[in-house]
This record gives structure tokens, C-alpha cells and sequence, in this order.
């Protein structure tokens, strides 16, 4: 009896003993999983606090979000297309981008199977898109971008194929001033390619940091920075359209700045048929003449140089309204249209400057906006006009230029030559 208590006392240690141990082990292993997820996998948190924007990044954010949308929209669609396109595709895209200047289609040898408008203001060059380039195959996109007496073009083409063979490529041009109509505060924004700068906003950019920055290496590197003088910081971001990037800037800071940079954008939607009004007919042989009348005018028009976007074409009026009609029509080569009056007494000195003769017309255009306009030449011969907008462009290096049909007796109305 004695030996059953001392083994039943034994047990009962043991279980004791073996309870504890248990107990111990558990303490121990809740410890350590306390000090893994404290000090080796902390759990993820989230900071719904809100967090505060330098001043630099919302002004570049304001300014640049709406013209990357545009253009990674345009991207997308020029990337797709890799056929000839067809009348309808190349309608829609100048339709969908109202900033495009046209579409082509040209091949290596500089041969162009199809032009859209087929009269261009600006003198294209296609060439630099078929050059050897290292980082971009042939069936990949690619761009630049040049500066003329016109203003900066921007040039992308996609290549298109026939049974799989490369045969040329399908080419969308614009001007950047022209992309900046989608932009909230163009005067903020700087437009920078490789090749030099494509808009400077309202500053005087050697007065910016921007003007010291070597871009071709400095988009090799980075895709967004900041660089900074002695009057402030700019913030710049680039994209890549194609195998060529274009940088955007901005800044909070107060830089130099020159207002009549604006002036190439303060301009209405450009027109190029002519205000006129054909009068009722009264019997069928008037209604057959007046038929013939209306498809002459017709084709002249349409025969007519197409203005290039953003360059200046009021609709003229004599007052805001319908303007009293005439049947003649006139081509004038205009070099400056502006609201204010300063400006235009300022670009008819700098033309007279350069040897021509302005004359000045105040009209309106079809929302009833005074419009200052300096003419060099009107006439209704088309080829005398292109050649005085020839002549104009050769010594009149960087000042814009156009050329629209017109109404003659309006023009001769309101024209005041010096």
C-alpha cells in the first residue's frame, strides 16, 4: 500500500512538473512571436494623412496633366496604326486633335503618297524620321522636332507595312503652341525637346535654370528633377513620344518675364471661305447662273491654301454680325492679328523694318471680338500672293506669316495703309 502512494505521489509530480514546462513553453513562444512582428515583420500600416504638395509640384501638375493626357491619347492612336490610312482614319485623328497641322504618309526616298491638308504653310521635312537610330527598330515609332521662321513643328511617324515589308511611314505633325490650347495656363509651361526649346512660356528663358541644362543628357538619366539659380526652382518631367523625349517645366518661383510671347496664342480658330451671300434667284436661268456662281467659288476655296492651326484668319465683318456681301474675293498675307492695339502698331514697325509696307484693319470675328490685323498684300491673284508670302518669309526670318481668301470689299473698307 505504502509503494502505491509513492508511485501515485511520483505521478503526480511528474504531471505537475510536465504542466509547468508546458506553461513555459507557451509564455516563451508568445515573447518571441511579440518580438518578430515588433522588430522583424512589422505589420503594414496605412497613412491616411494628407500629404503636402511642394508648391512647384502643383503648379507643374495644373499645368502639364492635361497636354500628357492629349498626347498619350494621340500616342496610343499613331502607335495603331501601322496600315496605309484610310480618308475616314486620317478625319477622325484631325477631328479627335484639333492641334494637329496634318497628316502624310511619305517614304524613305522622300516620296509623299498622300498629304493632308495637300498645302502646307510651313515647309515639311519628313527626312529625319527614316535616319539610322541605334535605340529604335523599324517598326517602332519615332519623332523630333525642328524650329523654323514659322515656329517649332513636332514631327511623329509610325512605320506601315505591305505583305510585311516596310514601305514608308504614316506621319502626324503639329506645332506645340498649337497642343497648348488644351492647357489651363499655357503661360506657366515650358515645352523643351532635344533639339532646343519649343516653348517658353511667359519667361525669359535664359533668365530660367533651365537654359544651363544640357537636355540630351539630362533625359538619358532622369525622367523628372529639379534644377534651381539664384531666382528659383523649375520642376520638369519628360515623356517619351516615340524615340524622342519632350520635357515639361514649371515653377512657383517669379522668373523675368516677356507678355508678348503670349501673343502667337491669343488668335481665333483660323477660316478660310469667303463671307459671301448669293442673292436669291428670281427665275431658273438666275438659278442655274447663280448655281455655276456658288460651285466656282467653291472650288477656289477649296483650292485655296489651308491655314496652318493657330495662325491668324478672322472672319471678316465690317461690325459684329453678318458683313454687307460682295462676289469678290482677295488673298491676303497677314503677319500679326491681336487684340490689343500695341501689339500691332508694334509688329507693323518691326515689318516696316524689314523693308515691307503694313496696313492695318480693325475686324471682327464671329463671336464679335475686335481683332487688329497687319496685312503686307492682298490680291486675287493666288500666285502673286504666294509669291509676295515667299518673299516675306526669306527676309522676314522668325516673324509668322499666313495666307487666307478674303472678302475684297470688306478689306477695302477697313484697310489703312501707312
Amino acid at each position: 500500500m505504502r509503494r502505491f502512494v509513492t508511485v501515485a505521489i511520483m505521478l503526480a509530480l511528474c504531471i505537475t512538473v510536465l504542466a509547468g514546462c508546458k506553461q513555459a513553453a507557451k509564455n516563451v513562444w508568445k515573447d518571441t512571436k511579440k518580438y518578430y512582428r515588433e522588430y522583424l515583420n512589422t505589420p503594414a500600416t496605412l497613412d491616411f494623412e494628407p500629404a503636402d504638395a511642394e508648391p512647384v509640384e502643383d503648379r507643374l501638375a495644373s499645368v502639364y496633366t492635361p497636354v500628357g493626357l492629349a498626347l498619350e491619347s494621340f500616342r496610343r492612336d499613331m502607335e495603331n496604326q501601322d496600315q496605309f490610312p484610310t480618308e475616314e482614319w486620317v478625319q477622325q485623328m484631325m477631328t479627335r486633335y484639333p492641334w494637329l497641322n496634318g497628316i502624310a504618309v511619305a517614304s524613305p526616298d522622300g516620296t509623299v503618297f498622300m498629304q493632308k491638308p495637300e498645302v502646307s504653310m510651313k515647309a515639311l521635312n519628313f527626312a529625319p524620321l527614316f535616319a539610322e537610330d541605334e535605340k529604335s527598330g523599324v517598326r517602332e515609332m519615332r519623332a523630333y522636332a525642328e524650329n523654323n521662321p514659322m515656329g517649332p513643328e513636332v514631327y511623329v511617324g509610325t512605320p506601315f507595312f505591305v505583305n510585311n515589308e516596310f514601305k514608308g511611314m504614316v506621319v502626324a505633325h503639329f506645332d506645340p503652341r498649337s497642343l497648348l490650347s488644351v492647357c489651363p495656363d499655357p503661360a506657366r509651361l515650358v515645352i523643351i525637346a532635344p533639339e532646343g526649346v519649343l516653348w517658353s512660356g511667359h519667361y525669359i528663358y535664359d533668365t530660367t535654370p533651365l537654359a544651363k541644362v544640357d537636355w540630351k543628357k539630362a533625359v538619358e538619366s532622369d525622367s523628372t528633377d529639379t534644377v534651381s539659380n539664384e531666382l528659383g526652382e523649375f520642376l520638369w518631367v519628360s515623356k517619351y513620344i516615340g524615340n524622342m523625349p519632350l520635357v515639361f517645366a514649371a515653377t512657383s518661383s517669379e522668373f523675368p518675364i516677356d507678355p508678348s510671347q503670349l501673343n502667337a496664342l491669343a488668335r481665333p480658330e483660323p477660316v478660310v471661305e469667303v463671307p459671301t451671300v448669293m442673292p436669291v434667284p428670281t427665275n431658273e436661268a438666275q438659278e442655274n447662273a447663280a448655281s455655276e456662281a456658288s460651285a466656282d467659288q467653291a472650288g477656289e476655296v477649296a483650292a485655296a491654301p489651308v491655314l496652318e492651326a493657330g495662325m491668324v484668319q478672322p472672319t471678316l465683318n465690317d461690325s459684329p454680325g453678318p458683313a454687307a456681301p460682295t462676289r469678290n474675293a482677295v488673298y491676303s498675307v497677314q503677319v500679326g492679328a491681336f487684340h490689343n492695339p500695341q501689339y500691332a502698331e508694334e509688329r507693323a514697325k518691326l515689318v516696316t523694318e524689314r523693308g515691307f509696307s503694313p496696313c492695318m484693319m480693325q475686324l471682327y470675328d464671329k463671336q464679335g471680338q475686335l481683332w487688329h490685323v497687319v496685312e503686307i498684300f492682298d490680291s486675287p491673284d493666288k500666285v502673286a500672293a504666294f509669291k509676295e508670302l515667299r518673299n516675306f518669309a526669306k527676309n522676314a526670318e522668325g516673324i509668322e506669316y499666313t495666307m487666307g481668301v478674303l472678302d475684297a470689299g470688306v478689306i477695302e473698307r477697313r484697310k489703312e495703309c501707312r
